[in-house]
């Protein structure tokens, strides 16, 4: 199972959604309702593959920690639109990336809303977040990926990521 979180509001049902249903059509936004506690979706992979995300809740920050050890992979989504909660949200990221339990989980750090005319650009996410060293310096291995859960812009990266993801866990637990 791979995790997805982040902090309320920045996209993640919607981004389920849209790989649930393979809809990459920026026409063609599905309704959505914040999520309150968990909500588990399976999402079809470019390669047919069939993957079980779990989505929290933001206001479920403080349970997080509690659902690393069932999940293969995390993907950690950030919305760039919000400059005070990208800060929160760095925070967040640190704690998680500092868990034990996320030693060796591979990470998707999701940058989405980047196409919000309010949005933070790529040299001030740099800047705030610092994210090149986060990667270099984790323990984990981290992706970053600029997206768009409203027009759809990466989904397909994002589709490709969670496929390798789901092989590798396939892989593990064969061995």
């Amino acid at each position: 199972m791979i995790l997805l979180v982040g902090a309320t509001s920045v996209g993640k049902t919607l981004l389920l959604k849209r790989l649930q249903n393979n809809n990459s059509m920026k026409d063609d936004i599905p309704t959505t309702i914040p999520t309150v506690g968990t909500n588990l979706m399976t999402v079809l992979t470019s390669k047919k593959a069939e993957v079980t995300v779990r989505e929290m809740g933001g206001a479920m920050g403080p349970i997080w920690h509690n659902y690393y050890n069932d999940s293969h992979a995390i993907m950690f989504m950030i919305d760039m639109s919000k400059p005070t909660q990208v800060a929160i949200s760095c925070v967040q990221l640190m704690t998680m990336l500092s868990q034990p339990a996320t030693q060796n989980t591979p990470v998707l750090v999701l940058l989405n809303k980047m196409d919000n005319a309010n949005g933070m650009n790529w040299p001030e996410v740099q800047s705030l977040m610092r994210l090149d060293q986060v990667v270099q310096h984790a323990g984990q291995s981290i992706s970053v990926l600029e997206t768009s859960a409203k027009t759809g812009h990466n989904l397909d990266k994002v589709t490709k990521w969670l496929y390798q993801q789901s092989k590798l866990a396939e892989g593990s637990s064969t061995s």
